[in-house]
């Protein structure tokens, strides 16, 4: 099978964080299986601007596919939120939206200009949802609020996950090896990585950071990610006196950088208040990082409470920090986690999330290729 992947967002993962890694994760899985995937993204770097550059990539798509709406050598075409919402609905080609993060709940978690421009592209993913024959989306949580703002129906729409490559996160099986692994970690430090909007709640965990400071000296936390609160938050630490405790390490461009600070750390923290899924959980989780993080969104369906993390109610500071120190003073309680979140995570390899993806659009391929025939 031959797919067409419609992507207009960043291309990499230091600055498309988890959306960048997720669509390559499943389209390398797919080729993987021996099917074709072309990954067709703008042109160039113009316009400068990633929002103008993600509509006139557009505007402009409907070029790059044959006259009358034909869709060329492509058996299957997958528009991811608002790309190919001037396709969909138009093509004799199976098309599928894919929708990572819902842009309309988004929204609600932003103030300014970016809740201005998140509600406007809002109205293009709500086109692209409505008009698609199927809606894939990454959990239940994104699954409902897509019926809620968008009104798709109930039976064009259809859960698949994110994935993890276990490889790059897991390098060894040997429990000998990952005893050693993990008695080199510090008990004391904690890590945080995320790309840095209002809605990530990062500054939660600066405020709880100060509170944990205050009765375990030792502690350390380290912030990898860039965004628009970056300089918000360096205004926070300085605010709270953390300068020597808080590490904001803004975007590691190696990859391997980031996996390297995951085999540091021994705890992973992430308050967010809205996450359609969360890639970060699968890479802390994978890694061997109890994590504490929030009952907002999706983030009890990827992270089991009291199993593989410990989740406490979203804007809380205090409680964030009464359960950053219940871990690193409990290093039973720790290892628990650490091995229940390995286990839990291995559901979510690329190989079983591009199943589960084939299993979804499946239908739908053969349905027109049975109306195709002659």
């Amino acid at each position: 099978m031959r797919i067409a992947f419609l992507d207009s967002w960043l291309q990499d993962s230091s600055s498309g964080s988890g959306t960048a890694v997720a669509i390559g994760g499943l389209a390398e899985a797919l080729i993987r299986r021996g099917h074709r995937v072309e990954r067709l993204v703008p042109l160039g770097r113009w316009p400068r601007s990633l929002l103008l550059r993600r509509l006139w990539f557009n505007v402009t798509l409907p070029l790059r596919f044959r006259s009358g709406g034909r869709p060329g050598p492509y058996d299957l075409i997958v528009g991811f939120d608002i790309d190919g919402t001037l396709l969909s609905g138009s093509m004799s080609a199976p098309y599928v939206c894919s929708v990572k993060g819902v842009l309309a709940e988004e929204a609600q978690c932003e103030r300014g200009l970016p809740r201005w421009m998140l509600t406007a592209l809002s109205l293009l993913e709500r086109r692209n949802a409505r008009r698609a024959p199927l809606v894939l989306s990454t959990s239940r949580y994104c699954i409902d609020r897509i019926r809620f703002h968008y009104g798709v129906a109930t039976e064009r729409l259809v859960t698949v996950p994110e994935g993890i490559d276990l490889s790059l996160w897991q390098p060894t099986a040997d429990p000998t090896a990952l005893v050693d692994l993990d008695a080199a970690r510090d008990p004391f430090t904690v890590l945080c990585v995320a790309r840095q909007y209002p809605r990530k709640r990062v500054v939660d965990l600066i405020d709880a950071f100060a509170v944990v400071t205050a009765r375990e000296p030792r502690a350390r936390l380290v912030i990898i990610g860039d965004g628009p609160e970056h300089a918000a938050l360096q205004r926070r630490l300085q605010d709270r006196g953390l300068q020597a405790q808080v590490r904001l390490l803004g975007a590691l461009q190696e990859d391997a950088e980031v996996r390297r600070w995951y085999t540091r750390a021994s705890v992973f923290c992430l308050p967010s208040e809205q996450e359609g899924f969360g890639i970060v959980f699968l890479e802390a989780m994978a890694s061997g990082l109890p994590v504490v993080t929030t009952t907002s969104a999706a983030i009890p369906e990827v992270v089991p409470d009291g199993e593989a993390g410990l989740l406490v109610p979203p804007r809380d500071p205090h409680a964030l920090a009464q359960a950053l120190l219940r871990l690193m003073q409990d290093p039973d309680l720790r290892a628990r986690l650490r091995e229940c979140g390995r286990r839990h995570v291995r559901q979510y390899s690329w190989d079983r999330v591009a199943d589960r993806f084939l299993e979804a659009v499946e239908p739908l391929v053969a349905q027109s290729s049975t109306t195709s025939c002659p």
